[in-house]
């Protein structure tokens, strides 16, 4: 049976309809270059390092001879002798009174940083030369004291009360500059080989005390002399650790300030004097012109670091 020619027509359309569109084809993509290298730039490092360290000589802890040593040290001073002592010395001035007793003046513990600059001579001896200061304050105290009013005439009055400020507390500077030896006497027989070096020294040098004073007239000097020993551990090629603990003598003499007290501008002068008590119980008035000699001794501890050269 011949198909009906209406049909026909009308299916065709939708048989057209549904066929699919083609796709167009991607355009190939580029491909990035890959490039290889032939050996790593790690492995260059990692070679040059063992060559470096097969020209290096290994590092065999010791004390050298011929190497320069250079240290900073932090420490304490027990500075707690009596640095200044006189009696029946005036210690307070005001418009009606003047007040004296004997005066004595201790120092504290202080602050000790050094430097120091070396040479090793010998597996077990090294020659050094320093400097160092310490910072602190001092404390004072005043026994049998008087006061007689400013009046011709005037009687003394025994032990005044003592007023908050009246004893001096103030700062104290010293520097110390000189030499010494180390000595590792168990570097005696060997080569000076290991890490822990036990060492006795010996310092000789100065120290100048300087205090803030109204009864001194600036800083005083004195030889010192030290004996002590330490321990010293080389960390590192180049750098060691050093414990020391030292015992120093010295004596010191303050001179007098000419004047004690300064007022008005200056106007007004008064003296540094004291009261000696005279036969009968008088008292007698007089300029100071010296203070008496003091035997100084303290213990020093730090520690410090140490480069060698």
């Amino acid at each position: 049976m011949a198909p009906h020619p209406g049909l026909g027509a009308t299916l065709a359309p939708a048989a057209d309809a549904q066929a699919p569109t083609p796709v167009p084809e991607a355009a190939p993509t580029a491909r990035p270059l890959k490039t290889f290298k032939l050996q790593h730039e790690s492995a260059n490092a990692a070679q040059d390092l063992d060559v470096e360290d097969e020209e290096q000589e290994a590092w065999v802890p010791g004390i050298r001879p011929g190497t320069v040593e250079l240290s900073m040290s932090l420490g304490f001073m027990n500075l707690s002798s009596t640095l200044l002592e006189h009696e029946q010395m005036i210690y307070k001035y005001t418009t009606e009174s003047t007040y004296w007793g004997d005066v004595k003046i201790k120092g504290q513990t202080a602050f000790n940083p050094t430097i120091r600059m070396g040479y090793n001579l010998k597996p077990w001896l090294t020659l050094e030369g320093f400097a160092g200061l310490s910072i602190s304050e001092y404390s004072s105290t005043i026994e049998n004291r008087r006061v007689r009013k400013n009046e011709a005439g005037a009687v003394p009055d025994e032990d005044p009360a003592l007023g908050e400020f009246d004893a001096e507390a103030r700062s104290l500077i010293t520097l110390q500059t000189g030499v010494d030896a180390l000595i590792y006497p168990f570097n005696f027989s060997g080569d000076g080989g290991g890490r822990w070096h036990p060492y006795l020294t010996g310092q000789v040098g100065k120290i100048w005390y300087d205090m803030n004073s109204d009864f001194t007239s600036g800083a005083a000097g004195s030889n010192d002399i030290a004996f002590g020993g330490g321990l010293r551990l080389l960390a590192e090629r180049n750098v060691s650790i050093r414990l020391e603990a030292t015992y120093h003598m010295n004596s010191i003499e303050f001179k007098p300030a000419e004047y004690f007290l300064e007022t008005d501008e200056g106007t007004t002068l008064v003296p540094l004097v004291e009261y000696p008590v005279l036969e009968g119980g008088a008292f007698d008035e007089r300029q100071i012109t010296s203070f008496a000699s003091e035997d100084i001794s303290y213990l020093v501890w730090s520690i410090g670091f140490q480069g060698s050269f």
